[in-house]
């Protein structure tokens, strides 16, 4: 794992550090809260939905005669009520009472206090006063004025309730001081989730920018999803919004933004994992079920406003979309495992807690499940967790794409040089030699001088020594030209005994006199002592047109330098027809 420790790890070592802090103060704060919550007055309480307008009398008389089914059945818009009588509270003025509910799909909620003098109080919870009543953690208050006297029922009116998990979810009766330590555990959650979702989005958009991998694209969009969730689901949304709009906004905001999540992590999935483990088929499946669960979720939005005793169906079509799309990354993953995967332990392992959550999450908006605050509050701790973990994965992919990618250029520039590469001498082949020519002509504009080596009476040695002492005597004759030849020359075999070298054009260039007195003057293998000959042409080599007038001519002024008697240069004379043809 190249570069594994990088800065990647260091982030990824710091939060898992980090997200060990958060959730040790979270669970002190939550005990410290439990310790002084007041009542939980859903414990024993008498809920029944009911479309009747029963008023708290009637809602108390039912209670008396123990007619309490509990929840909706999914899909019902019903009313709603919970009633918890015989209590014996007191208020003291500097402790005053609230009533704490998780804010779950219904239109209004009305609070009704009834003291043992016959007094009752009363407040609303509804679209104008939503936004003022809602707190972080998706919870609503409604405060309790001071009063001498005993409190002995309280009653809960939910009007239009959608949510299968019913309108009274984790009702609580809470003193200030109570009130105060959940504020704060609140604060610390999301305060601290938004912080390292934050971080991590920003992160990977620096790495993004950096390294321009399509997975961290998607895993940006995944992370700004997962914030916008966080809005809507904490109940940030409806304080931000101004008042006026459905209680029920934030919770259906966030079924909407869910799926979005969901897709983006499913493209995060297929691009992460590696070239030829990924299941095309599941992977396609996937992709085309997380679009149709974005689609309901807008859907959803259209219809809270439109029509809202519709809003069960698309909330289910949700629902259930998303329960599809995450039974696929299962066997996807398995699949991308048994096909030698080495990312998708780390992804599983990070996306096991989330999607576990995100499930249960699932089937208790299905009503298969009930609500608890474990599952609730399980979004904070499980996210943050799959940011450390997936962190690392990443880390460990971005290691993976990196030793790939090196191999890969080793391969290239391998391959490259065997195609490029003459096997006997290592100089250019004739093929290669011909492209750096054209390519060292800077575009028709550079003029240069060809100079055709050809060994004398290298077949006599061939035919005395053998083949294989004639190898050896190229192989140093290459060795030789290259060795003596001017810095931005051109060195190539064309084949046999000849040899080839393109050097700049100058009147003053002696390369082909440098080539013959090293040739004199240095003995080859076994002392043997060989000569050149040399023919030499100028011009512009710009294309294989051009490249054909200056070999001919070249090659002609060859032919003479070894009809002369060998040993000896011979440049072309004449004009270019080469430069007349470029101009």
């Amino acid at each position: 794992m190249h570069g594994f420790f990088g800065i990647t790890a260091v982030f990824a070592r710091r939060g898992l550090l980090l997200f060990a802090g958060l959730l040790f103060c979270a669970l002190a704060i939550s005990s410290a809260a439990n310790a002084r919550i007041a009542l939980d007055i859903g414990t024993g309480a008498c809920i029944f939905p009911d479309h009747k307008d029963l008023g708290l009398a009637g809602a108390m008389a039912r209670a008396a005669r123990d007619d309490c089914p509990g929840g909706l059945s999914t899909g019902e818009m019903r009313d709603s009520w919970l009633v918890k009588s015989g209590l014996e509270l007191t208020q003291h003025p500097a402790e005053p009472l609230s009533v704490h509910v998780k804010q779950t799909l219904f239109e209004e909620v009305t609070l009704y206090v009834r003291y043992a003098d016959g007094f009752v109080w009363t407040v609303r919870h509804d679209a104008a006063s939503a936004s003022r009543h809602t707190e972080l953690g998706g919870m609503f208050r409604l405060r309790i004025p001071w009063r001498a006297g005993t409190i002995e029922t309280i009653a809960l009116h939910a009007e239009n309730v959608v949510d299968p998990r019913g309108a009274f979810v984790r009702p609580a009766v809470e003193n200030a001081r109570a009130e105060s330590i959940e504020t704060e555990r609140q604060s610390l959650i999301y305060g601290l989730f938004g912080g390292v979702i934050f971080a991590t989005l920003f992160f990977n958009l620096v790495l993004l920018v950096w390294l321009r991998y399509a997975f961290l694209f998607f895993y940006c969009g995944m992370t700004a999803a997962t914030l916008l969730y966080g809005l809507a689901a904490s109940g940030i949304l409806m304080r931000m919004l101004p008042a006026g709009l459905p209680p029920m906004l934030g919770n259906v905001a966030a079924e909407a933004v869910l799926p979005v999540m969901l897709w983006f992590a499913v493209v995060f999935t297929i691009t992460l994992l590696e070239r030829g483990t990924v299941h095309m088929r599941l992977a396609i499946t996937g992709i085309a079920l997380a679009t149709l669960q974005c689609g309901a979720g807008v859907i959803a939005l259209i219809t809270l406003f439109q029509a809202p005793e519709l809003l069960h169906i698309p909330l289910a079509v949700v629902n259930i979309l998303g329960a599809l799309t995450m039974a696929l990354i299962f066997p996807l993953a398995i699949i991308a495992w048994r096909r030698g995967s080495r990312i998708i332990l780390i992804y599983t392992v990070a996306w096991a807690v989330p999607l576990a959550g995100a499930f249960a999450r699932i089937l208790v908006a299905l009503g298969f499940v009930e609500t608890s605050a474990f599952i609730e509050d399980s979004y904070f701790y499980a996210m943050c967790l799959e940011c450390v973990l997936s962190m690392i994965g990443i880390a460990y992919r971005i290691s993976n794409i990196r030793a790939e990618r090196d191999e890969a250029r080793a391969r290239e520039i391998e391959l490259t040089y065997l195609a490029e590469t003459d096997a006997l001498t290592g100089l250019l082949n004739r093929r290669a030699f011909i492209e750096y020519g054209i390519r060292r002509s800077g575009k028709g504009k550079l003029k240069s001088r060809l100079l055709l080596i050809d060994i004398d009476h290298f077949k006599t040695v061939n035919d005395g020594f053998g083949h294989e002492f004639g190898d050896r005597v190229l192989r140093e004759a290459g060795r030789l030209i290259e060795s003596i030849s001017p810095v931005g020359a051109v060195v190539g075999r064309l084949g046999g005994e000849e040899f080839a070298l393109i050097v700049p054009y100058s009147e003053r260039d002696d390369s082909a006199g440098t080539i013959l007195r090293a040739f004199r003057a240095t003995p080859m293998t076994d002392g043997i002592r060989i000569t050149v000959s040399i023919g030499s042409a100028s011009g512009i080599i710009a294309d294989d047109r051009t490249w054909r007038h200056v070999y001919r001519r070249a090659d002609t002024a060859l032919y003479e330098a070894k009809r002369t008697g060998r040993d000896r240069h011979v440049a072309a004379a004449g004009p270019d027809p080469s430069v007349a043809t470029a101009a």
